[in-house]
């Protein structure tokens, strides 16, 4: 039997199972108010807290969200079962009629029951093995227990200082009228009502509602016309099968921010993903094209393509089954999805480094759909990495809003500016040979220095990867304090995590290995340098607004001077800094990224994490994160 005492809780669940069992079921609100009375914190913050939490295996939420005692709630209740021969003869019973008792059992328990109510006699436990041919699970009991009754014959699984016993049924039984009007009532407002949730909102609203026999429960929903598939019951007749696979599309559909009727398309390819996945390529065309090759259709939408390969890729399957899937889809989808295969591919090759192969796709991708614009994007993004500002900008500038682009801001920053008098087919200004065309025209002419931040921000878009995206999110609940939806959603642009994902995380590393060669060879040294640099903590040493910052590590004494146009106001003299100085040429420095202000006191703890090796990104955003930090200056 399980207990609080052998479940190991926090003293919050502690004192929360201790009120619903003295008062009761407890709104949240009611909850929240006895907590905060206890000294758990503030009302504002509970509610949050509690949802953290594991659930304790001893507290049920009800149907209208009042919380109760699940021990409490079943002492004293009884449900019962008709003894068919074939229970008598294999000593054993189906758990159906009993299953609500049985959320008082927990998995490891074996369903610990007593025979007669007597805890010394026929222990029985639960067999998921099928009993004569049928599948379900099972009570079974010791050899001969069931030998004294004959079929039809009642039994009772009674709940008795929290102990589940099995006794004999005597006598009349009643027919837990209310039971079935809730059933109904759900079912009105739902189609579907479920069986244990209406069992527990009757118990919590009646303590005399099965404590007395009453008809098992297949026979009590037999006689109100009503029918049950698992959890779920429903009138006689209802399409159990339809209303789950509508359900199941709908909480997809939900899942993925996709439309009900993409549903359909979007799961066959992700099932033809997961098959190429496991190396299952049996009878791929009958299994994933017959008849069913329309339904690829909705892949052209540019939203749903997007959508599609960020869960692909989040549930981490491999790159070559998406590609693989991709290229599958040219022979058997409608012609209009052959855009959106070419990107799938184009995302899968680059996302293993294969750059060329990658821009080959998107390339093909925009020249058959001039519609799915998703590889101007892609595009657009080595055009900048390459440095071809002005490329980028007309990719951009064919995708409709690719002017609000955060990429297209900071192309527009670096738009070279053309020799007035030379033509395109004219040598270049540089001294090159080459032709003007094919040299700097439309390429940046900024110094390494100018073009160091644009460096910092090719990198960044790197790490809004999807392979990013569950430790960019665990970084921003850190930097959160561990706060509300919102507060995560806002904390995920945060500097800081931008600056950790790249530099702690290896988002950097990563991004110099897979599009390094598509670098202007200067920026590519210059990145490769960054890789060597740490993370250190660094005493102010003076300030100049607008200008630069002269600073010490701590750690190893040098001293810097870091440019800081974005510097507003003087930062006091001993400001203690965590950040990353970055070089950009011989005794030139930039902190492009965020740095956070460390008290005296973090201070040693601070250098000791940074020194181990590897290094917790969440551990240091943890540190970093503190809710009296003061923000004394702009971020960079």
């Amino acid at each position: 039997m399980v207990t609080d005492s052998e479940y190991p809780e926090s003293a919050l669940w502690d004192a929360v199972l201790d009120a619903v069992r003295l008062r009761g079921p407890l709104t949240i609100d009611e909850l929240v108010d006895h907590l905060e009375e206890k000294g758990f914190g503030s009302a504002d913050e509970l509610p949050l807290v509690l949802e953290q939490f594991p659930p304790h295996p001893l507290l049920l939420w009800l149907s209208d969200d009042r919380v109760a005692a699940t021990d409490v709630l079943l002492e004293g209740r009884m449900l019962t079962h008709r003894l068919t021969a074939d229970d008598i003869t294999g000593n054993s019973v189906p758990v159906d009629d009993l299953a609500p008792l049985l959320a008082l059992v927990s998995e490891d328990d074996e369903f610990g029951l007593a025979h007669d109510g007597d805890p010394e006699n026929d222990l029985a436990q639960e067999d998921p093995d099928k009993r004569s041919g049928q599948s379900g699970e099972w009570v079974v009991f010791a050899e001969d227990a069931l030998s004294g009754y004959a079929p039809g014959d009642l039994l009772a699984l009674v709940v008795r200082d929290g102990r589940l016993s099995f006794v004999p049924v005597e006598g009349e039984v009643h027919s837990a009228a209310e039971f079935v009007h809730v059933l109904e009532r759900d079912i009105a407002g739902e189609q579907v009502a479920s069986l244990e949730s209406a069992f527990f909102d009757v118990l919590a609203d009646s303590a005399d509602a099965f404590t007395a026999p009453a008809l098992p429960l297949g026979e009590l929903l037999a006689e109100a016309g009503l029918q049950r598939r698992g959890d779920l019951v429903a009138p006689e007749g209802f399409d159990f099968e339809g209303y789950s696979d509508r359900a199941m599309f709908e909480s997809y559909a939900d899942q993925l921010g996709i439309p009900l009727d993409a549903v359909p398309g979007v799961a066959l390819f992700a099932s033809l993903v997961e098959s190429l996945d496991r190396g299952d390529e049996t009878a791929l065309e009958h299994r994933f094209a017959e008849g069913k090759s329309g339904l690829y259709s909705v892949l052209s939408e540019p939203e749903i393509a997007e959508t599609v390969y960020d869960e692909l890729a989040g549930e981490n399957l491999a790159p070559r089954a998406i590609e693989q899937a991709a290229l599958w889809l040219l022979d058997h989808a409608p012609r209009r999805v052959a855009g959106a295969a070419h990107w799938f591919a184009g995302r899968a090759a680059e996302s293993t480094g294969r750059i060329a192969e990658a821009e080959r796709h998107y390339e093909r991708s925009a020249d058959l759909d001039a519609a799915f614009d998703l590889p101007l994007f892609d595009l657009a993004r080595f055009a900048s990495d390459r440095g071809e500002a002005v490329r980028g900008l007309s990719l951009l500038a064919r995708v409709p809003g690719g002017d609000e682009h955060p990429l297209y801001e900071l192309l527009e920053r670096y738009q070279p500016s053309e020799v007035p008098g030379l033509g395109r087919n004219d040598r270049c200004w540089c001294g090159s040979g080459r032709k003007y065309k094919a040299c700097h025209l439309g390429r940046a002419e900024h110094s390494l220095e100018e073009r160091a931040d644009w460096l910092y921000m090719k990198a960044a878009m790197h790490a809004l990867e999807p392979a990013w995206a569950e430790l960019r999110v665990a970084l921003a609940e850190a930097r959160s304090g561990y706060g509300d939806d919102d507060a995560v959603a806002e904390a995920v642009a945060d500097p800081l995590v931008e600056d950790v994902l790249l530099f702690d995380a290896g988002a950097l590393a990563e991004f110099v290995e897979r599009r390094g060669e598509l670098l202007p060879e200067d920026e590519a040294d210059l990145a490769r340098s960054w890789l060597g640099v740490e993370r250190s903590v660094f005493e102010v040493e003076s300030s100049e607004p607008g200008g630069t910052l002269t600073l010490r590590d701590v750690r190893s004494g040098d001293v810097v001077e870091v440019a800081a146009p974005w510097l507003s106001d003087d930062v006091a003299a001993g400001t203690l800094l965590c950040a990353l100085a970055l070089p950009v040429d011989e005794g030139r420095w930039i902190m492009p990224g965020a740095c956070e202000p460390v008290t005296a006191e973090q201070r040693d703890r601070v250098l000791e994490l940074l020194a181990e090796d590897p290094l917790d990104p969440v551990e240091l955003m943890e540190i970093l994160t503190r809710p009296d930090a003061a923000e004394f200056y702009p971020e960079p």
